[in-house]
């Protein structure tokens, strides 16, 4: 089915069509809680202070849950992509004594953290491996106080926190525990592995390592087309039909991130460009749900997507997850413009 819409008021003709296609690999997005492991050897960190080439290590239990995003291809069981998006880590106390307290006696208590994704977390599909660098803890709450052979330590992680990465390869793997109609459950096992170090005063150094295992369970739909239609209480709705006539194909909406009964205009027309006409395409709230592929024509038999540089963000299909405004940029030459989403 093709759907048409005519946008009136150009200095030129330009009719858009909506076209919607069926192949394509199933992506799905899903947040979670996850909790902090109490397996053996992990949820510990080893903390050691430094002065003078003496040490004195300590361990640190953490514990808490974590907010996640993960894409998942539920069709290969991949994850594709794991986000943290925020976080409430504890650690308990720790005491230090360097030569009994000559070169330094210190504490560090009530230690509250935070662990995020700086942007977004790829993940490589086939092993569930991840740069551990692009996660980040940040100690904001407690305090190390004492004495060292540089004076007082007196430091709140309130007024400055202190933040490190991870460190080498995390994995991320998923566990299909069960499918109950278009729902499929699985137990999801994260293991982010960190080191940082932290000066707090000239020659005195906090070391930071060890290893954060978090784990949980998602559910996610097998087709996140069916998904939508099930939320939006048009269950089975066809992806090329238009349930409530408004001219917008169910397919089209789902994959612009709109609701079935939400009625956006899609194309919104910037008549004050000089010698172009933008186009301008809102996503949904949360962004696009799949990819959305723009094609263009002269003569409505010969169609090819749109050179990229022609769309803000020089992506075409513009991805999963978009949620700026999608503007393309055209000439003031008659053209014909198609967006084309595919049925997973």
């Amino acid at each position: 089915m093709t759907a048409r819409a005519l946008i009136s008021g150009l200095p030129l003709t330009l009719v858009l069509f909506l076209m919607l296609t069926s192949v394509a690999t199933a992506q799905v997005r899903g947040n979670t809680v996850l909790t902090l492991s109490d397996a053996p050897d992990v949820n510990v960190l080893g903390i050691t202070l430094s002065a003078l080439g003496i040490q004195d290590g300590e361990n640190s239990d953490l514990s808490g849950t974590v907010s996640a995003i993960l894409e998942i291809d539920p069709e290969a069981d991949q994850v594709l992509e794991f986000t943290l998006t925020s976080g409430d880590l504890t650690a308990t106390d720790m005491n230090f004594s360097l030569l009994g307290g000559l070169i330094a006696d210190v504490s560090i208590s009530d230690v509250k953290a935070t662990i995020v994704t700086f942007a977004e977390g790829p993940v490589d599909a086939e092993t569930g491996q991840f740069e551990a660098s692009l996660h980040q803890v940040t100690l904001n709450q407690g305090s190390i106080s004492g004495t060292s052979i540089g004076g007082a330590v007196d430091e709140d992680f309130s007024q400055n926190s202190v933040s490190g990465t991870g460190s080498g390869i995390g994995t991320v793997s998923i566990t299909r525990t069960a499918v109950v109609g278009n729902i499929v459950t699985y137990e999801i096992l994260v293991v982010l592995p960190l080191e940082f170090s932290n000066p707090l005063q000239d020659g005195v150094e906090v070391l930071v390592d060890g290893t954060v295992q978090m784990e949980g369970s998602i559910e996610v739909p097998l087709d996140p087309y069916l998904g939508w239609t099930e939320m939006n209480g048009i269950a089975e709705a066809p992806f090329e039909g238009d349930h409530d006539g408004d001219g917008i194909p169910n397919g089209l909406l789902w994959a612009l991130g709109y609701g079935a009964n939400d009625r956006p205009k899609l194309f919104t027309p910037d008549l004050f460009a000089t010698g172009q006409v933008d186009l301008i395409i809102d996503p949904g709230p949360n962004g696009t749900l799949a990819p959305i592929t723009v094609e263009v024509s002269h003569d409505l038999e010969v169609w090819t997507q749109l050179d990229p540089f022609l769309i803000l963000g020089f992506e075409n299909p513009v991805p999963t997850g978009e949620v700026w405004p999608i503007v393309l940029l055209l000439s003031r030459d008659q053209n014909f413009i198609r967006l084309r989403a595919e049925n997973p």
